[in-house]
């Protein structure tokens, strides 16, 4: 295991570098990134504290998207040999496997929202899904919004007493 420090915008790893293992976010933010044929950006996961990242590049000679610092923070390398070696433990196996699966049904769920076609009830079910963890600009990313939309929709969903904006840029459900 080794140890990192990244400042926002820092690069964890790119697309197409050799793997060299996974890693697990302790404080911070960071963000797998691809890039689209028109040349924009998008993110297909967001890791944030206690979470990891690169699992997949364990079993891959390369990475398939970039590592983007969102959130300044500090990280744990994990190496890619030791990583293959630990699944001789039944129970390490088993963790790898659950932790997986938990990522899949997150990353389906997020796609069942992302289908709803109106911005509100999109947002609602973000809400619900409690997609909102740092900021609405963020929050749009995940709901493939645009933060005016997003904004727009927040505040009807407060109108209708949906949902609370007790201080500016925080929400959550009510009750």
């Amino acid at each position: 295991m080794r140890p990192l420090t990244r400042a926002a915008g820092d690069k964890v790893f790119r697309q197409g570098a050799r793997t060299c293992g996974l890693y697990v976010v302790k404080c911070g933010r960071v963000h797998l990134e691809r890039v689209g044929p028109d040349g924009e950006r998008f993110i297909i996961y967001r890791a944030g504290p206690g979470m990891s990242l690169a699992e997949a590049s364990v079993f891959s000679d390369r990475y398939h998207c970039d590592a983007v610092v969102a959130e300044a923070g500090a990280f744990v390398q994990i190496d890619k040999a030791a990583v293959l070696s630990a699944f001789a433990d039944p129970d390490f196996a088993r963790a790898y496997a659950r932790q997986a699966a938990q990522q899949i049904q997150a990353q389906r769920q997020a796609l069942e929202i992302v289908g709803i076609r109106r911005a509100e009830e999109r947002v609602y079910a973000g809400m619900v899904a409690d997609l909102l963890e740092s900021s609405v600009v963020d929050f749009a990313s995940a709901l493939h919004l645009s933060h005016e939309a997003t904004y727009r929709a927040l505040r009807k969903l407060v109108n209708d007493g949906r949902i609370a904006n007790p201080t500016r840029g925080t929400y959550h459900l009510r009750p």
